[in-house]
């Protein structure tokens, strides 16, 4: 029988990763190896050997865990097994191990096995799980979980729950704040697509999902003997308040400054458009004052003269030209904002972003970052009216068939302040963004937010 381990893993040039695999007996007598591991791209790095067995000391566990090495064969990296790799072993089945590299989360917390040596005892003791003909093992780390909630497991087979909220698999506390479960495959041909949940530990109510994209096991078949271990590494998901703090159906985000970070690419194509034209470049902190109400209206702010200087026009469109190529350049999603969009689309609540950027910019953006996740974007046009005007929330509105008493307005400017309240809705604004409290609060704003997570 055989043992082959798999994990994806981004080393740089000359360094190679290594196996540390021990085998233990219920009489304490362990035995330690080593393996190389062999990549062809320098990301998916395998290695396979033998199960093993000893007539005098009968094995009944396995631990490990991976390490990287430089050119000169020295540890550069160990991952923590705060998340351990522990398992029942049987020589009479196949293993495949498909793993991601496990950190720990806990800063200051000792590594599991910063200190081991091949004559030291490993206190293995991994928890029963059944095998079948046919076996899966799940296995997550989940640090992030508050008292009560448990992990369960969605996936798009009938014996995973065929993605039904209500048919999902509850998973078993282990040691170290894991979760497992073996599941029999024997009815599973086709690849596997899954993703972990959070439910009520008592009531066993569903929750929430895990962020991010669907797991895959991929098209990797597993026969007859076969105990194919998927450990998840981290569950992705944050923290979130006990109870939401807001509840409403339909969320209208601005776009610069609540959901991304544009400033410095913004920056950037107003002082080439400055540049160019033989006009003073601006400090990152003058564009920061100058955004909020359109890019025309921020190259009126930064150009000498505004309007009514000879090269506005030629300079507004060289900005424009310029921005068009360069705005995926360094803008990025502020920290949990993901999170939080993906959590209310799990909610099912509708998202609708409405920005005084242009339209193309807007469209772009939003379809690049957020893929789905939002429902409606409106960028400035000649038709419609710009913010603080209702319009584009108007529109929203329209487009999403939502209704204006249960939606909220969300955005980091006293522009946003005003386009909510001429929208008759509520507004939330960030802090995250391009303007501070004191200056939102000398505008009219009421409800803040420090962190995305928030809104929920």
């Amino acid at each position: 029988m055989k043992m082959k381990f798999s994990i994806g893993y981004k080393t740089h040039w000359g360094e190679s990763m290594q196996l540390e695999l021990t085998f233990a007996a219920a009489d304490g007598y362990q035995d330690t190896m080593s393996l190389p591991l062999t990549t062809q791209d320098g990301y998916n790095w395998t290695v396979e050997t033998a199960t093993r067995q000893n007539r005098h000391h009968p094995y009944v566990a396995i631990a490990y865990y991976y390490m990287v090495k430089d050119g000169e064969g020295r540890v550069k990296r160990r991952e923590s097994l705060l998340a351990d790799r522990e398992y029942i072993y049987n020589d009479s089945h196949n293993y495949l191990f498909n793993d991601t590299w496990l950190d720990d989360e806990n800063e200051g917390k000792a590594n599991y096995f910063a200190n081991i040596t091949k004559k030291e005892a490993l206190a293995v003791n991994p928890s029963h799980m059944p095998l079948f003909e046919r076996t899966i093992i799940f296995k997550v780390h989940a640090p992030n979980l508050f008292e009560g909630e448990a992990v369960a497991l969605l996936g798009n087979h009938p014996t995973l729950g065929n993605w039904n909220t209500e048919h999902f698999l509850p998973m078993n506390p282990s040691k170290d704040q894991c979760w497992e479960l073996s599941v029999n495959v024997q009815a599973i041909d086709a690849p596997i697509e899954y993703k972990y949940v959070v439910i009520d530990e008592d009531t066993h109510q569903f929750k929430r999902w895990e962020f991010g994209e669907n797991r895959t096991l991929g098209n990797l078949r597993i026969y007859n003997q076969d105990v194919c271990i998927l450990h998840g590494g981290n569950f992705r998901v944050k923290k979130m308040p006990p109870h939401a703090q807001f509840n409403f159906d339909t969320y209208i985000f601005d776009l610069d400054g609540t959901l991304l970070s544009t400033l410095q690419d913004l920056a950037s194509s107003c002082n080439y458009a400055l540049k160019t034209n033989g006009m003073p470049e601006r400090t990152i902190e003058e564009v920061r004052m100058f955004v909020g109400n359109g890019v025309k209206k921020l190259m009126e702010r930064a150009i000498p003269g505004g309007l009514k200087n000879k090269k506005f026009e030629k300079t507004y469109q060289d900005f424009r030209k310029h921005y068009m190529i360069h705005n995926l350049d360094t803008t990025q999603p502020y920290p949990d904002v993901m999170e939080m969009l993906e959590e209310l689309k799990n909610r099912g609540k509708n998202i609708a972003v409405v920005s005084n950027k242009f339209y193309a910019a807007t469209q772009e953006l939003c379809r690049h970052f957020f893929g789905n996740l939002v429902d409606v974007a409106i960028g400035e046009r000649e038709d419609i009216k710009k913010k603080p005007a209702p319009d584009t929330v108007n529109e929203a509105l329209r487009q999403l068939h939502a209704d204006r008493k249960r939606a909220v307005y969300i955005g980091d400017s006293d522009v946003d302040v005003m386009t909510a309240r001429n929208s008759g809705m509520p507004c939330i604004s960030v802090l995250w963004g391009f303007r501070d409290q004191e200056f939102l609060i000398a505008h009219d704003a009421m409800i803040f937010v420090s962190s995305p997570l928030q809104i929920l």
